[in-house]
């Protein structure tokens, strides 16, 4: 009985955190480039129970019945565990915004050598002073879908959340005389005319990130990379590949209707287990008061 409570308990905290993370993925369904969390639920190790010490022992045809021995009553499920929220990288809807700071990913790259996915993503970083350190070192470089930029007040190219665009090179990028002018292409490369120095050229930061999975989410839609090295510039192989459309914005791919059927799923099981839980407490109650009534 004391099992049943415990068993009901961690359905009700998985459910919990599952709540919690479908109910991020809603908060978020105007966030451009972000990518829905999807939790994943595990189940705890079974146990085989035993009964033990018997007055007789089990009853097997042609072997002696020999008493005390342990008599196998069968399998114990122990509940389940919500181990962790993983990134659903799929591709979003993009939407036109015709501002030319706004650029969506369109990505649909071959799987590498061995067989791993493989998503596109821009190059940003926190910098302090970029004008000092114009170059982001390896560990302060984060990746990113949201294409949603602007110009902050030293001319720089910035996300919505004050992270750098970072060129191939991991440099900052800066188009403060780029005004309306700034163009884009589908490859990444990006132009403007300045009054004083004339054409100026950049290639956006663009990095091919085989298993994705390897990615961290940190908050603010970005993600940290944890496996070996870095992510990859894309390749010239990779071209008809990939776009990027500029004036465009890449949505979040939540599927609000179906996310909200899961969210009423999760909160229909968690009363089934708040339900056991009461009905196993008002049992043991029951046993407590008549185990005191009798020995009284």
């Amino acid at each position: 009985m004391i099992r049943g409570l415990y068993t009901a308990a961690s359905g009700m905290f998985a459910l919990q955190r599952k709540q919690e993370t479908l109910a991020n993925n809603i908060a978020n369904i105007n966030t451009p480039g972000y990518k829905q969390d999807e939790g994943v639920m595990r189940a705890f190790p079974e146990q085989l129970i035993s009964r033990i010490r018997d007055k007789e022992g089990p009853d097997i045809q042609g072997l002696p019945n020999m008493t005390g021995q342990p008599v196998a009553i069968g399998r114990l499920h122990t509940g389940v565990y919500m181990s962790e929220a993983l990134p659903n990288f799929r591709q979003g809807d993009i939407a036109e915004s015709n501002n030319p700071y706004d650029v969506a990913l369109l990505d649909n790259l071959q799987p590498d050598q061995d067989g791993n996915e493989r998503r596109l993503f821009f190059s940003v970083a926190r910098l302090e002073n970029p004008q000092q350190q114009p170059v982001a070192a390896p560990e302060q470089i984060r990746y990113t879908r949201n294409g949603n930029w602007s110009v902050n007040p030293d001319g720089y190219l910035v996300t919505s959340d004050g992270y750098y665009v970072l060129d191939e090179q991991n440099a900052a990028i800066n188009v403060q005389t780029a005004g309306q002018n700034l163009h884009i292409s589908s490859t990444g490369e990006l132009s403007y005319t300045d009054p004083t120095n004339g054409e100026q050229f950049y290639k956006l930061g663009l990095k091919a990130v085989a298993n994705p999975s390897q990615l961290v989410r940190e908050g603010q839609n970005v993600y940290r990379w944890q496996g070996e090295g870095q992510p990859a510039n894309v390749e010239a192989a990779d071209s008809g590949f990939y776009g990027l459309k500029q004036g465009w914005i890449e949505r979040a791919n939540v599927d609000a209707a179906q996310t909200m059927t899961d969210m009423m799923t999760v909160l229909r099981a968690y009363e089934a287990n708040q339900r056991v839980i009461t009905t196993l407490d008002g049992t043991m109650d029951k046993a407590v008061n008549e185990i005191g009534r009798v020995n009284g």
